[in-house]
């Protein structure tokens, strides 16, 4: 699988500085990858990167059979994506009623949009891979766009609510594509956006940087990202073992906030950085935990794909969950 090559050089998304230290230059599967780190706001990035039209054609092509050897979704996948999509369905939840206007950006194979439909959400998804986008439409039967957030087809003012799981990161330019976001929102509708943190220690040190994401960001990074592009930023969370971000912004005023309270952010993410290495990481119980988790849910997987042949057998045991 050839990898679009890196040939652009971008400054700072968030606040536009051209300041930065190298912070890692290898990928978590050991090939060369310069990360960044904004010295005036904390950002962290690839630099340099794949051009935007680069990035759209593997997107669109060739990510999913990179990353986990296959173009079309397997079975188990589904599986797994039904299960984390409760997770989210739960967590979003109370922005939910009856009619709601969804959509799911970066929605894969579309399993939360078929779980929020199930419950009379008025959602759909935007999904940039076209054999995934292509199976939520044929075989759950829920509407996707083939589409990233600039050559969707969405209208202004449009969705209630818009959520975002591990997409933001991916994008070649955050703030645009958190800006075109803002536009499709009905005023006082929400943004949800979930993406790796970059304060995390979860991951062991060799592993923190991959060549997909494009972004890292800190929670007060993003809630600051959001600000900057006229949402305001209304919580900011992290998930139990703290390796996410989870941050809610709503559309009210439109007004544009420029990042404050960033000063000191650029240190403590390369304090933490610096800090774990891989004798500390290994030398905690954090991968161990990890790891006892991982077997746990592959486990519970392997006993209901025993029980579950097919896809079709998956969404029945979906429904019967509800």
């Amino acid at each position: 699988m050839r990898r679009p090559p890196a040939t652009e050089l971008v400054p700072c998304n968030l606040c536009g500085a051209d300041d930065y230290d190298v912070v890692g230059r290898r990928d978590r599967d050991g090939h060369a990858l310069r990360t960044v780190l904004c010295r005036r706001c904390g950002l962290v990035w690839t630099n340099p990167r794949p051009s935007a039209a680069d990035l759209d054609r593997y997107y669109q092509a060739e990510y999913r059979a990179d990353y986990s050897g296959t173009s079309t979704p397997a079975r188990r996948k589904i599986l797994r994506g039904m299960l984390g999509a409760g997770d989210r369905l739960t967590a979003v939840r109370p922005l939910l009623h009856p009619g709601t206007t969804l959509l799911d950006v970066g929605c894969g194979a579309g399993e939360l949009v078929y779980l929020l439909r199930r419950e009379q959400i008025d959602a759909a998804g935007l999904e940039p891979g076209m054999e995934y986008a292509e199976f939520a439409r044929r075989v759950l039967g829920v509407p996707v766009q083939t589409a990233t957030v600039e050559t969707a087809v969405v209208a202004a003012c449009s969705q209630q609510v818009v959520t975002m799981f591990h997409c933001l990161e991916h994008v070649a330019d955050p703030k645009r594509v958190l800006r075109t976001v803002r536009e499709w929102l009905t005023p006082g509708g929400t943004v949800v956006v979930e993406v790796p943190n970059v304060a995390s220690t979860v991951q062991a040190p060799a592993h923190r940087f991959h060549f997909a994401h494009l972004y890292h960001f800190s929670g007060a990074t993003l809630a600051a990202l959001g600000e900057a592009v006229g949402l305001r930023s209304v919580s900011t969370g992290y998930s139990a073992d703290g390796g996410n971000v989870i941050a809610m912004f709503r559309r009210d005023s439109d007004e544009v906030r420029l990042a404050t309270g960033l000063g000191g952010e650029a240190a403590r993410t390369r304090s933490i950085l610096q800090d774990q290495t891989a004798w500390r990481h290994y030398l905690s119980a954090t991968p161990y935990v990890r790891a006892v988790r991982r077997l746990r849910r592959r486990r519970q997987e392997d006993r209901l794909l025993g029980q579950l042949p097919t896809v079709d057998h998956i969404l029945r045991w979906v429904a019967g969950q509800s």
